[in-house]
């Protein structure tokens, strides 16, 4: 995430901000980034790229198109947060009518360790763009629930 962002004018801010009470709508910080990967040999990359495409919910058409952010480390999702917190809680599981990628529900990531990291930013809708843009990533959210 880092190497993508600091290739542009986005930059790592700390995560700590300062308000004065009684502020009606306190802001802590800008606003982050965050991301969902996963290390994954061709078979099960193929398998997690067919999951998502039976269920429509790939970002990318081919597999070819599937590329790692380095070695087997493949990108499932990057997200951004005006109020990082429990945005990326909401991704695990699978919530009523909240877009999310539903993680538990892939058979194809069971038993994977998956990796998840933020980055609080200086202009986190420009930094989402630009890490999807390096590093494409595979799901895409949906509102419903798995199998409705």
């Amino acid at each position: 995430m880092r190497r993508a962002l600091f290739e542009s004018t986005i930059s790592e801010v700390d995560a700590s901000g300062e308000f004065t009470l009684p502020a009606l709508r306190p802001t802590l910080f800008p606003g982050a980034v965050y991301g969902f990967a996963v290390h994954l040999d061709k078979n099960d990359l193929k398998s997690l790229f067919e999951e998502a495409q039976a269920r429509g919910l790939s970002r990318i058409a081919k597999l070819e198109n599937v590329h790692p952010i380095e070695g087997t480390l493949y990108p499932l999702y990057w997200g951004k947060d005006k109020q990082l917190g429990a945005r990326p809680y909401q991704h695990l599981n699978d919530p009523t009518k909240t877009g999310a990628i539903r993680l538990s529900t892939y058979k194809s990531l069971s038993g994977k360790a998956i990796s998840c990291a933020t980055l609080v930013v200086s202009d986190y809708v420009a930094a989402e763009g630009i890490i999807q843009k390096a590093y494409p990533d595979i799901l895409k959210t949906s509102k419903l629930k798995h199998g409705t």
